[in-house]
């Protein structure tokens, strides 16, 4: 039984389509090639929250445990324990109470699991960022980054948003998203719309390193929204 919660990103701004025309883009995302201006990015920040994969924070595991044997199938096979037990079948009892013990056991590590695989993730985003505010370059903490904000990429850092090349060509190692260990090229031009997102020259993800180059992209999604935030839901 799987009691987690399903973690859904909240959008600044209307979702834009990456593969669209850059002017259509930064129309859609309400920016341009100069970047938010520090006012509206934070107006942004406080709609869609930091840029970093959520995550549960502090567990309190006996409480977590007993919420597992609150589930509707936990409850349905109590209430079979206990008839079994009246109607003198103490051993079909005792059977059905193991099966919830360990489906409750067996619930709880799959969680613990996928808590240890969002920390995982969390370790590809970098803690600090480079982007265009006010039209001035600026390093700010990644977290603070949004949907609209201009990055500023270039090689040995790793990209911190989702995001459509504006200027540039890079060297990407995409293997956190792909598995792929040999660098592929991203550059800035016209977008083929029949290409999938993954393999787009002109998309980069966060969460990936930049092995080669320099460029100058525009943030269609951050946190939860992104690829990467799709794979830690």
């Amino acid at each position: 039984m799987d009691g987690g919660p399903v973690f859904q990103p909240r959008a600044t701004v209307e979702p834009a389509d990456p593969l669209e025309p850059l002017v259509q883009l930064f129309r859609d995302l309400r920016s341009s090639p100069a970047g938010l201006s520090s006012r509206e990015a934070a107006r942004r920040l406080e709609v869609s929250g930091p840029n970093e994969l959520a995550r549960r924070g502090g567990r309190r595991w006996p409480a977590e445990l007993a919420g597992q044997f609150t589930q509707p199938l936990a409850v349905l096979l109590a209430v079979a324990a206990a008839l079994a037990w009246l109607s003198g079948t103490p051993r079909l009892g005792i059977a059905i109470a193991a099966v919830i013990l360990l489906n409750a056991g067996f619930a709880l590590a799959q969680e613990m699991q996928a808590e240890r695989a969002v920390e995982a993730l969390a370790a590809f985003l970098p803690e600090q960022a480079r982007v265009l505010r006010d039209g001035t370059p600026l390093e700010i903490e990644a977290r603070l980054l949004v949907p609209g904000d201009v990055p500023l990429i270039e090689e040995g850092e790793r990209v911190c948003a989702d995001a459509r090349l504006v200027t540039g060509t890079l060297e990407v190692d995409m293997s956190t998203l792909t598995g792929e260990s040999v660098p592929v090229i991203r550059a800035a031009g016209a977008p083929d719309p029949g290409v999938p997102l993954l393999q787009a020259n002109e998309v980069l993800f966060s969460g990936t390193a930049c092995t080669g180059g320099e460029a100058q992209a525009v943030g269609t999604a951050t946190g939860m929204g992104t690829e990467l935030g799709r794979i830690a839901a």
